[in-house]
């Protein structure tokens, strides 16, 4: 698929390791349209049983209007979202600076951004988390006003297939309650990471630990102070 696509998509996008992934699949599954890695196509999942639940292609009847389920973190500059369906995935702040933090010391992040984030490493965590909620609350800032739907990452995981079917049926999507439930068992991280149940830490992993609340076990209490205002920007956004 070439970059300047115009069709009409379903958009899901969200600050780095906010779950997209996992969002991207889910929707992709249950709204029959094949999944897209939007401007980064060579990352797109090669694990095959992935990629045909995900290639739009199940008997049941596709998302009328729409071609794709695209993945991004991109700003709106980037993106050509104006005749699409924009769903922002959000997720604690705290919880996803632990993720962020562990993918920018992995293989899988870009060079550039891990020597920048080396160097800020270098005065200290704190200013680290400072850099990094300034990067988040920006791509929410961006991309607020510009989303019908926000689907917090925490919620999907405590309240499970039934938080994923109201949220679809306020966009609203008519997807049968039983894909929903099997599109969430099929992805679920045991699934994902190959067979680790949710909590057992895979550090260099993609799908690394797949809880919430992590967060608890890495800042100080100090540390966990600078978060306050992100915090509250992060409840009022998810209600």
């Amino acid at each position: 698929m070439t970059e300047d696509r115009t069709a009409t998509d379903i958009w899901v996008i969200g600050f780095p390791k906010s779950g997209n992934t996992w969002i991207s699949y889910l929707s992709s599954y249950c709204l029959n349209l094949p999944f897209n890695n939007f401007g980064n196509p060579t990352a797109n999942q090669k694990r095959t049983w992935v990629k045909e639940l995900t290639s739009g292609g199940q008997p049941w009847a596709a998302l009328k209007g729409y071609g794709f389920v695209q993945k991004t973190h991109r700003s709106p500059d980037q993106v050509p979202v104006d005749s699409g369906l924009v769903i922002y995935a959000i997720r604690d702040p705290r919880d996803t600076f632990v993720s962020y933090n562990y993918f920018m010391k992995g293989p899988h992040a870009n060079l550039l951004g891990r020597v920048r984030y080396f160097l800020l490493g270098l005065f200290g965590k704190e200013l680290q988390i400072r850099w990094f909620i300034k990067q988040w609350k920006t791509h929410l800032d961006q991309w607020q006003q510009r989303s019908e739907i926000i689907l917090s990452y925490d919620k999907l995981l405590l309240e499970g297939p039934q938080y994923l079917c109201k949220t679809f049926c306020h966009a609203p999507f008519d997807v049968p309650e039983e894909i929903v439930k099997q599109a969430y068992e099929t992805f679920s991280f045991k699934n994902m990471s190959g067979g680790r149940k949710p909590g057992s830490e895979d550090k260099g992993s993609f799908f690394r630990k797949g809880i919430s609340g992590d967060w608890r076990n890495h800042f100080s209490a100090e540390e966990i102070k600078v978060f306050n205002n992100a915090l509250d920007r992060y409840e009022q956004v998810i209600g």
